[in-house]
């Protein structure tokens, strides 16, 4: 027997309610780490072992800011340049971006203003926070390179690591931030 459509609304209504819906992309190439970050900060633990996104991975995840809580949609793209038509579906109705890239790959870097292209031809001026992540890993593009990019770009920077927790939930949280200001506005926001 299933539960009355009213037993769910008022289950649903004795939870915190959120205030504000966002949705927000995890962008950048192949294996930089998107999933794992996205996982580290919705379910709290790393994975060691690499499974390619096809397509896209779908979480949300609640963010308490003072007296508003953000309702996160956040949709891990694949990285693949062969996702890329597929990729440019997900964009709508985006209200903010992690772009990430790997400190260990210098390629990754590379592939960044790309990437920014990407979502300007996608979407409206919205947020991004640019992410080196691998952190933990020797880097072969300084941070001091990353600061650069982010700054020239408008864009917020922040190392972190899947792997060790490092700056995860701060990425996600500046983000967060930056959504709720560039929404502007204390009416609940959702996905157009």
């Amino acid at each position: 027997m299933c539960p009355s459509e009213s037993f769910i609304e008022k289950e649903a209504a004795q939870r915190r309610p959120w205030t504000h819906v966002a949705k927000v992309t995890v962008i950048g190439n192949a294996e930089v780490g998107k999933t794992s970050l996205t996982v580290r900060f919705v379910e709290g633990y790393y994975n060691p072992r690499y499974l390619m996104t096809i397509g896209t991975n779908f979480f949300v995840k609640d963010i308490e800011m003072g007296d508003r809580v953000l309702r996160l949609q956040i949709w891990d793209t694949a990285g693949q340049e062969r996702f890329g038509p597929i990729r440019k579906l997900y964009y709508r109705g985006v209200k903010g971006t992690l772009l990430v890239y790997d400190q260990s790959n210098p390629l990754s870097f590379e592939r960044l203003g790309s990437w920014v292209e990407e979502v300007k031809q996608a979407c409206d001026n919205i947020p991004i926070v640019l992410v080196g992540n691998k952190a933990d890993l020797p880097a072969k593009v300084a941070p001091e390179q990353g600061a650069q990019f982010a700054k020239e770009h408008r864009m917020t920077f922040i190392e972190s690591s899947a792997k060790t927790g490092l700056n995860v939930g701060l990425a996600f949280e500046r983000l967060a931030q930056l959504v709720l200001s560039h929404l502007g506005s204390d009416t609940p926001s959702s996905e157009d």
